[in-house]
C-alpha cells in the first residue's frame, strides 16, 4: 500500500478523519509527516494507537511541545479510547520527570478543549 494513503487511513483511526490537511497546510513536509510518522511508524503492530498517544503526549509533554501539536494528540487520545482523567494522571506522572512548568502548560492545553477537567487546584 503506499505510504501516503495508509498514513491517511492512521489518521483517521486516531483523529476520525483524514489529516490531509497536513499535506495543504504544509505541502512536500506535510507529505512527509504522513508518509513516515503515520504511514511507517503509527502503523507499526507493536503498540496500540492508544499507546502510541500516551508515548507521544508524554514525549510533547517533555518537550515543551507547542500547544498545537499538545492539544492535536489530545483530540486524538481521547478519540481512541484515552479518557479524560486518563489524560490528567498522564500530566501528572510527566510532572515529576518533566517539571511543574511543562505539566501546567499540559493541563492548561488540555482545559482549553473545554472537556470536563476536574479542577487540580482543589
Amino acid at each position: 500500500m503506499d505510504k501516503l494513503k495508509k498514513g491517511l487511513e492512521t489518521t483517521k483511526k486516531i483523529w476520525g478523519f483524514e489529516r490531509d490537511d497536513l499535506v495543504k497546510e504544509y505541502g512536500e513536509l506535510g507529505e512527509y509527516i504522513l508518509e513516515y510518522a503515520f504511514g511507517e511508524i503509527y502503523s507499526r503492530e507493536g503498540l496500540s494507537l492508544r499507546d502510541r498517544e500516551i508515548v507521544t503526549i508524554s514525549f510533547l509533554i517533555a518537550q515543551g511541545s507547542p500547544e498545537l501539536q499538545l492539544r492535536n494528540h489530545f483530540l486524538g487520545a481521547l478519540n481512541v479510547g484515552i479518557t479524560n482523567e486518563e489524560l490528567i494522571e498522564i500530566i501528572l506522572q510527566a510532572s515529576l520527570y518533566n517539571g511543574f512548568p511543562k505539566a501546567i502548560k499540559a493541563l492548561t492545553v488540555l482545559k482549553s478543549l473545554s472537556i470536563n477537567t476536574k479542577d487540580q487546584d482543589e
